[in-house]
């Protein structure tokens, strides 16, 4: 089995066991299909290039590491409005009421 492949069964993986855990129930297929369609991107990038397939291979296994530690992309972007409303408020920059 090669390095991508582990990759995808891995992700599959931490998405079923991290729903099994909150929910008690299977995931919804979407969810399945979302996993599988973006590493399906990755492996038809590494198909068109061979010199990339290294860099994909390791992107999709960072992908399973953050997916691990729960790092979703809208999780870092919430934060990310957080910070810069906490910013704003802390120079002044904030709205008033009169």
């Amino acid at each position: 089995m090669g390095g991508f492949t582990a990759a995808w069964l891995t992700g599959m993986g931490i998405v079923v066991w991290r729903e099994v855990h909150s929910t008690s129930h299977m995931p919804v297929p979407g969810a399945l299909i979302g996993v599988t369609a973006l590493f399906a991107v990755l492996a038809a990038v590494a198909d068109m290039s061979p010199q990339a397939r290294p860099v994909v291979t390791l992107l999709a296994w960072g992908l399973d590491i953050a997916g691990l530690f729960s790092t979703p992309v809208a999780g870092l972007i919430t934060e990310a409005g957080t910070a810069a409303g906490t910013e704003q408020a802390a120079t002044g920059g904030g709205t008033s009421t009169a």
